[in-house]
């Protein structure tokens, strides 16, 4: 229902009488929106002609190799109807929406480079994406351009509706935008009185934006609005009045004008690829760079000086491997570019010592978001669909919902881009439940497109990297832990493509009882228990599943080898599954019949306090492994039941071989 219409069955038998001032409010409330609706609808058609008009290089239907001119974004798709109509009037179209994509092979190259890009994602998505876009634009033209030769000088375009303004994520975007004076940016509102009250404009220019106003029905006075930002060093803001027209003025046939900005359009990709090759003639080597970046391919030594981590060295936390791994690949490649929401100290994201972007330093690729998830996701979308890079950010993982509408935009838009998401569970300790991330690992994993990869240890670290890196199929999130994670015997960071495998498998001399599997800070826990169990004679199995989203993509034996007993095993039991994870239980039931996890919220206490106190350590894990045995009428090992232990209790049991 469009708000403030009432569109449900008998809604006007709930309208007061004919001549009421309670009829007469609901019928100005209820009719007002529609006839705005129509004149915004007008409006997007004024706007795309003109823009158009302006530049007609907005016209190129993809592949786009012309790469460095006009952008222009429609924010939740506002427009897009007017502007496939102009263009299939003159001979072009739009290309397919990205929405409802599902990620494979080659599936992210439908986003980069599009002259125009038409974004579902609700309102204000696509002004960030835009800011975004302008980013990357004015990096570029920093890094490639000089004074005779202008690849990168151009323009990005965003056209959205007037409820779009208000919004979080476009308000967050906007400021930031104005603070590093994209001038390359440019905003283009058609007002559907869904602004509110505020003053919008002085809102903008407080954000340090240009703002003009102008007449839906008057074209000279939005051309002369655009050609104005040509040399602009804001960001610019042109809101449009808009002002219902009669059906004879929206139907004016404008098929000639279509056909000579469709031509234009074309004429202005030639010059552009013609420069480009011009400029190969002269500089052989960012000529090279250029169409590496743009064709999304690594460099053969883009692993070149990844740490090595070992069995027995100090324990890290996985956002510390992560430091180095990251870290590595920022100063080797040049399309490496991101930031942090205020947490760079936490979440360690610039230990290559990139140069902030700033307006007075374009060519820098470390960006200070501020607390501004919405923007800080929507941002790196963006950069993504300029193409030529592959942008990263971080928060704490809890705070990766402050953006989840941009988090879905990026996902359903097959956005590469690599989120690095710190302090993932309850171990994060004193900061407490505000901190602490429940339903944040299960939504990811619930999100259709997205790889959340949680790695144990420094070797998974790599190899979630590796899989970021190499999969431009879409986004990918890496769920890291503050405590410390030692370097696990059996880790491995080429397995971490295929989503889960055998960490450490049975001791041959004892029955196959339990496979114990989980996910991050949670498999070594899990490796102590099993070395527990072990001693007192259950055979158990260790399965890391770093990547739940990668191992449902093996093929069926594969994943059900993970489960099944050696061929060897004599028993005829099937062995118990366990799955053990310091978050929400949603989705266990995938892989294990006895679960443990969270079911509340967490606590404030020291990390360690806190995962003892939710039965997230050896003793607590190998004593709900028993007593799952012994309720499944599983035979306990003799050791167990008799040997040196006597006829005991299971926590006494456990207590005993703790101490041995």
């Amino acid at each position: 229902m469009k708000r403030g219409i009432d569109t449900s069955p008998g809604s006007e038998a709930k309208k007061a009488k004919p001549g009421s001032e309670a009829g007469d409010s609901e019928l100005r409330l209820g009719a007002a929106p529609v006839a705005t609706l129509k004149a915004a609808a007008s409006a997007a058609r004024a706007v795309t002609a003109a823009l158009l008009a302006h530049s007609p290089a907005l016209t190129a239907p993809p592949p786009r190799l012309a790469w460095g001119l006009d952008r222009l974004v429609l924010d939740d798709r506002f427009g897009e109807e007017q502007l496939r109509s102009l263009l299939q009037a003159g001979g072009s179209d739009l290309p397919e929406t990205i929405a409802g994509r599902r990620r494979g092979p080659g599936a992210s190259s439908a986003l980069r480079c599009r002259a125009v890009l038409s974004l579902p994602g609700g309102v204000g998505q696509g002004i960030a994406a835009g800011v975004g876009l302008a980013i990357g634009q004015m990096h570029l033209a920093a890094t490639f351009d000089q004074s005779q030769n202008t690849l990168f000088r151009h323009r990005v375009f965003v056209v959205c509706r007037g409820g779009a303004l208000p919004s979080g994520v476009a308000s967050e975007s906007c400021s930031l935008a104005g603070h590093l004076r994209l001038g390359s940016l440019v905003v283009v509102c058609c007002e559907d009185g869904e602004i509110g009250t505020e003053d919008t404009s002085l809102r903008y220019q407080s954000y340090g934006w240009s703002v003009q106003h102008v007449s839906g029905c008057d074209e000279l006075a939005l051309l002369a609005a655009l050609e104005a930002t040509r040399t602009s060093e804001q960001p610019t803001l042109i809101m449009v009045r808009t002002v219902e027209s009669s059906p004879s003025a929206s139907s004016v046939d404008r098929t000639e004008d279509c056909t000579g900005w469709v031509s234009q359009g074309a004429a202005a990709a030639s010059a552009w690829l013609e420069q480009l090759k011009k400029f190969g003639e002269s500089h052989a080597e960012e000529h090279a760079e250029i169409e590496r970046r743009f064709s999304g391919k690594l460099p053969e030594n883009w692993r070149e000086g990844f740490p090595e981590y070992h069995v027995g060295e100090r324990a890290q936390a996985t956002r510390q491997y992560s430091a180095k791994v990251l870290g590595t690949l920022a100063a080797a490649l040049p399309e490496m570019i991101g930031g942090s929401a205020d947490l760079t100290g936490s979440n360690l994201t610039n230990q290559a010592q990139l140069k902030d972007f700033q307006h007075n330093r374009n060519k820098g690729r470390y960006l200070r978001f501020g607390v501004r998830e919405s923007a800080m996701i929507g941002i790196c979308t963006g950069l993504a669909a300029y193409g030529g890079f592959i942008p990263f950010c971080s928060t704490f993982m809890n705070f990766f919902t402050y953006g989840w509408g941009a988090l879905r935009l990026a996902s359903k838009s097959l956005a590469h881009v690599i989120y690095v998401a710190t302090h993932d569970s309850i171990e994060l300790g004193e900061d407490g439940p505000t901190h602490q991330p429940i339903e944040v690992l299960a939504a990811c994993r619930a999100l259709p497109n997205l790889l959340t990869l949680r790695p144990c240890d420094g070797p998974e670290t790599i190899g979630a990297y590796e899989v970021a890196m190499r999969d431009n199929s879409g986004p990918a999130l890496l769920a890291l832990c503050r405590s410390g994670a030692h370097t696990l015997e059996g880790s491995s960071a080429e397995n971490v493509a295929r989503g889960g495998y055998i960490l450490q498998d049975y001791d041959p001399a004892l029955v196959p009882a339990v496979v114990l599997a989980a996910s991050g800070t949670e498999v070594e826990i899990c490796a102590e228990a099993r070395a527990l169990l072990q001693s007192i004679g259950v055979g158990a199995r260790i399965v890391s599943l770093p990547c739940w989203e990668l191992f449902e993509e093996q093929d069926a034996q594969y994943r059900q080898s993970m489960w099944q007993a050696p061929n060897s095993a004599t028993s005829g039991v099937p062995p118990m599954r366990v799955y053990v994870e310091a978050s929400s239980t949603l989705g266990f039931h995938r892989y294990a019949e006895v679960h443990v996890g969270m079911t509340s919220f967490g606590a404030s206490a020291d990390g360690k306090i806190v995962r003892k106190h939710f039965g997230f350590e050896k003793n607590a894990i190998a004593l709900r492994v028993m007593e799952a045995l012994k309720d499944k009428g599983h035979i306990l090992p003799r050791s167990y039941r008799i040997g040196r232990f006597g006829f005991c209790k299971f926590g006494a049991a456990i207590g005993a071989a703790t101490t041995q």
